[in-house]
């Protein structure tokens, strides 16, 4: 779970309540929460969001689930909220648990995840998609693919979709555990909601908001209770709003907008139900502290226009998006004879252009160049020339230092020419504009072979030896040993058999200060000989490649 290591899963077959069977075995496979006691701490808001649900009275529509199993394992998925809680408690309760112990249940499950919803841990998946909740018992178990609701699950999550639990006025990640089978509350730690006791208070007549109490009191305030009949539509309402994007990109959290009653509850039919929903961008408000806090200029468009009608009295668009950054955004909807509803100020910043960068040849011989090609497109309109873009290098992809700065034409291309020692990372960084911002390009590695070169060189000729001649060979490895990790030299002899050359035996030398690799072979044996070298690959420098051979008969 969040800060406990997982516990061995709960295997009980069936618990005997008051002298009725429960079947627990499909309840809780692994704590969700931390060890009994914790003191978890109420609402921390986090420094970014995911889903970025903002309401703490209406529950998200969605929630972003990362899939550990199944057909979209290792994705995640956008899932509707209710959807959500209905299969985790088809996963996480058993259907046969008394109904007061299900609400109790239903109020857990969906308050944990909409905690996360509006706290983000700040976890993304391998892809860089965010998401709130895990599907495992990391957090709750969602498998809508096995698991199917009972009719008594569905049924304890409508009843209680109204109603949230809160400490010191906020809500708090509700955490509960199969726990022993003791007596009601024995166990209770105001933290958790332990299943099987709790199954036993629901047995001795508890309601649901008693249970709630008992094992997360004291100091438990219960907010809200079942749906009622909606009143008179009077005025919009956003469930969901923007808190932030890119400009020209859709946002992330797009809108949904609400018919609502003077109670706040959607009115779900009836006049206004079905009313037409506009957006628009409401205008800038002069700022004498803020001067640019937004963007005259900026436009809202979503796919499909800016008017929806209201199906059952909820509007959701797709597609939303602002022209151009602006700070202190705020979008309104509106419908003719219902009061209007704004989202709460939010900012767009310039959206980020693509920055590209290919090299030439990705491997190359210590001693020659590469070049490489910088490219900058931008997102919209915005101008691709005269954009500067900084070239970097770096040896372990860490610590990057400047190599040089390029400037880029009309189609926001540029290049340049370097010749690198040792094994080099590449990438761009643009610093941002008013218009466009920061970007940094994916990173191209380029390979740098060492260089060898053998003495004695017969330049391709037969060299002719007597038995017992010792020849020294000298091999020169470049770049030198003294700036970079030494590259061993490997010699390598090899004796022509038939129409092969078979290798006999090989030697490994280390070059000295002054990269060079020296060795004395003796010819002892009659036949045709073959001396070749490489260079070793070091962690600066890719293997070289093998030198030309140099061919000695002895008769």
């Amino acid at each position: 779970m969040l800060t406990a290591p997982r516990r061995p899963q709960f295997f009980i077959a069936a618990i005997r309540l008051a002298a009725v069977p429960v079947l627990v075995a499909t309840m809780l496979a692994a704590p969700v929460g931390g060890p009994s006691g914790s003191p978890w701490p109420p609402t921390a808001r986090a420094a970014a969001t995911c889903t970025g649900w903002t309401s703490d009275i209406l529950p998200p529509m969605t929630i972003r689930v990362l899939r550990t199993a199944g057909p979209a394992l290792g994705f995640v998925q956008i899932v509707p909220f209710h959807d959500y809680v209905t299969v985790v408690m088809a996963a996480e309760w058993g259907s046969s648990a008394p109904a007061e112990a299900l609400k109790a249940g239903a109020v857990a499950v969906k308050e944990y995840a909409w905690y996360h919803a509006m706290f983000w841990r700040g976890k993304s998946a391998a892809d860089g998609s965010c998401y709130d909740v895990v599907d495992s018992s990391m957090d709750q178990i969602y498998a809508p693919e096995t698991r199917v609701p009972a009719a008594s699950l569905a049924a304890a999550v409508d009843a209680t979709w109204g109603i949230s639990v809160r400490k010191e006025t906020s809500l708090f990640a509700t955490h509960y555990d199969a726990g022993s089978n003791v007596a009601c509350g024995a166990n209770a730690d105001g933290w958790h909601l332990y299943q099987v006791s709790a199954m036993h208070c629901a047995q001795e007549g508890m309601t649901a908001e008693v249970i709630l109490d008992t094992y997360y009191g004291p100091g438990l305030e219960i907010v809200g209770g079942p749906p009622g009949p909606a009143g008179v539509a009077i005025a919009l309402s956003f469930l969901a709003q923007p808190s932030d994007g890119a400009a020209g990109v859709a946002f992330p959290v797009q809108p949904v907008v609400t018919v609502v009653d003077a109670a706040g509850q959607t009115v779900t039919a009836g006049t206004s139900s079905d009313a037409t929903v506009s957006l628009t961008l409401a205008p800038p408000t002069p700022d004498a502290s803020a001067p640019d806090a937004s963007a005259p200029g900026a436009s809202l468009t979503c796919t499909g226009g800016l008017s929806r009608t209201a199906v059952a009295g909820l509007t959701t668009f797709e597609g939303c998006q602002l022209s151009e950054a602006a700070l202190g955004a705020v979008l309104v909807a509106s419908a003719a004879g219902l009061a209007p509803a704004s989202t709460l100020p939010f900012s767009v910043v310039p959206a980020a252009p693509l920055l590209t960068l290919a090299a030439a040849g990705t491997v190359i011989t210590w001693g020659q160049d590469v070049r490489l090609a910088a490219g900058l497109a931008p997102p919209g309109p915005e101008s691709a020339g005269g954009r500067t873009l900084h070239l970097q290098r770096s040896i372990d992809g860490i610590e990057w230092a400047p190599v040089a700065d390029l400037a880029t034409d009309a189609n926001g291309t540029a290049g340049v020419v370097d010749r690198p020692a040792t094994n080099t990372f590449y990438r761009l960084v643009f610093d941002g504009a008013a218009d466009l911002a920061p970007a940094t390009s994916p990173v191209v590695r380029v390979l740098v072979r060492h260089l060898v070169q053998l003495r004695p060189d017969n330049r391709g000729a037969v060299r002719r030896v007597s038995r017992r001649t010792t020849v020294t060979f000298s091999t020169l490895v470049r770049p030198l040993p003294a700036s970079v990790t030494p590259g061993r030299v490997e010699y390598r002899l090899f004796l022509l058999v038939g129409h092969s050359w078979v290798l006999k035996r090989s030697w490994t030398v280390t070059p000295d200060a002054a990269g060079t690799a020296r060795l004395r072979v003796t010819f002892g044996s009659r036949g045709s000989w073959r001396v070749r070298i490489v260079a070793l690959s070091t962690p600066t420098n890719a293997i070289s490649a093998l030198s030309p051979g140099q061919r000695y008969d002895v008769p």
